[in-house]
């Protein structure tokens, strides 16, 4: 599966949409999550194309809204869709593995994203009562706007309180999900966001969460695509792969465990055998 999350900043300008799509095409991505379209209607934007379909969010006379652009041969089904615009949850099922996966554009306020955490949790607990949710892989990606480590050079808003990071870890906890940057990332550059008219604020305020980091093979990977000109934040790329532990397995492994069984009783047998034959040994001596 290869994804990526992007907050576009708009996609009214002219040939950003194009551009887009051919960035999509060029990368063969199954699925991209776009943030701040700041699109209302279907005025140039296609709904569907030969290979593509989207879904989106969003309400007028704000910046909020959460764009999903998969591949048209993916079926997917809206499970829940935030009216503030700031979250789109969608199943989607690939290579018939099902996959829940959320898309978020955060508030830059502290007390807004507390607010954006706590609807997100109310969606969870939700979505959890549809069959679709069970055993369903959990992909979480977007802008979160925040910052948790004092590394990143960013501005006041993006810090997370303690009240915050309470609910956040709550809503990871409730996900079973890890970020993948410490896991597949961390071998490219680690901005996500740059901006100089925030006192050259650098930071990593686009993330992606996933709840099955064990299935994940060394072939996955995560990057940061700093060619892209066409907003402030650039495009994280995630390309993951499962292990597929049957080709670890030797061939006659399944029958290792029965010849182990086996060698043990015969020893067993063996071992029952010699104390038998070594009474009848002392009898006879005694005898004697």
């Amino acid at each position: 599966m290869k994804i990526a999350t992007w907050n576009i900043q708009g996609l009214g300008q002219y040939g950003k949409w194009t551009r887009l799509w051919r960035w999509i095409i060029r990368h063969q991505l199954d699925m991209v999550a776009i943030q701040e379209h700041k699109k209302h209607d279907h005025a140039g934007m296609r709904s569907h194309t030969r290979d593509l379909q989207i879904c989106y969010n969003g309400f007028k006379n704000g910046y909020s809204g959460c764009l999903f652009i998969i591949r048209k041969d993916i079926p997917y089904q809206v499970l829940f869709d935030d009216p503030q615009g700031r979250f789109l949850i969608v199943h989607i099922l690939l290579h018939q593995i099902p996959y829940i996966c959320f898309n978020v554009y955060a508030p830059n306020s502290p007390a807004e994203r507390a607010k954006t955490w706590e609807n997100i949790m109310q969606a969870i607990r939700t979505c959890e009562q549809l069959h679709l949710w069970k055993n369903a892989r959990i992909i979480m990606c977007g802008d979160f706007n925040m910052v948790e480590t004092e590394s990143d050079c960013t501005t006041a808003p993006s810090l997370i309180s303690a009240r915050e990071k309470w609910l956040w870890n709550d809503i990871l906890d409730s996900l079973k999900c890890k970020d993948l940057w410490g896991y597949i990332g961390g071998h490219t550059i680690r901005y996500t966001f740059h901006s100089r008219s925030h006192r050259k604020a650098m930071s990593r305020l686009d993330r992606c969460y996933y709840s099955r980091i064990s299935t994940l093979s060394c072939t996955s990977k995560m990057w940061i695509d700093a060619t892209m000109l066409l907003s402030d934040h650039n495009p994280l790329l995630m390309l993951l792969t499962d292990s597929n532990w049957a080709t670890s397995i030797p061939g006659k492994f399944q029958r290792i465990p029965l010849r182990i069984n086996h060698a043990w009783i015969q020893t067993a047998v063996f071992k029952a055998k010699v104390d038998n034959l070594i009474r009848q040994v002392r009898v006879l001596y005694i005898c004697i």
